[in-house]
């Protein structure tokens, strides 16, 4: 019986521990960085799209083309790119990663936003604060 208690809470934390998140964790005001969007897959249907809102001030100067999915740039009014969406298929219990070129705005902390799809119609906002269920990706920036 404990041996189940303990599989049950070891899958659970894992489970829990799965989150869209944006690497690196830490970079430099002002410094030109490539981001990666790490997208885990933790339920048992497909993730068919991820969008990705891009931090007020971060200048995102390319976004990945990811083989086998479809790349759509996000604008504002003004033309200026606040975000993407990628739509494909993610298999369950797999993960990808999407690539993205800025240059770091003067700040302490860049928060991403982002918004998972699944084949059956659910979406998960990875928009909550860091100690929520579902955490916004964030970034800590340094002044050097």
């Amino acid at each position: 019986m404990r041996m189940i208690l303990a599989a049950v809470l070891l899958c659970s934390a894992a489970t829990a521990a799965a989150h869209v998140t944006v690497w690196p964790k830490t970079s430099a005001a002002g410094a030109r960085e490539k981001y990666e969007v790490r997208v885990p897959n933790e339920k048992d249907v497909d993730t068919i799209a991820v969008e990705v809102r891009f931090p007020a001030g971060l200048r995102v100067n390319s976004i990945e083309q990811k083989s086998g999915w479809r790349t759509e740039p996000l604008r504002n009014a003004g033309g200026e790119l606040i975000g993407a969406r990628w739509t494909g298929q993610l298999s369950p219990h797999q993960f990808t990663e999407f690539g993205l070129l800025a240059i770091n705005p003067d700040a302490r902390e860049l928060t991403f936003t982002a918004s998972q799809i699944y084949a059956d119609g659910t979406r998960v906002e990875w928009s909550g604060a860091p100690s929520s269920k579902t955490p916004a990706p964030q970034v800590t920036l340094s002044r050097e």
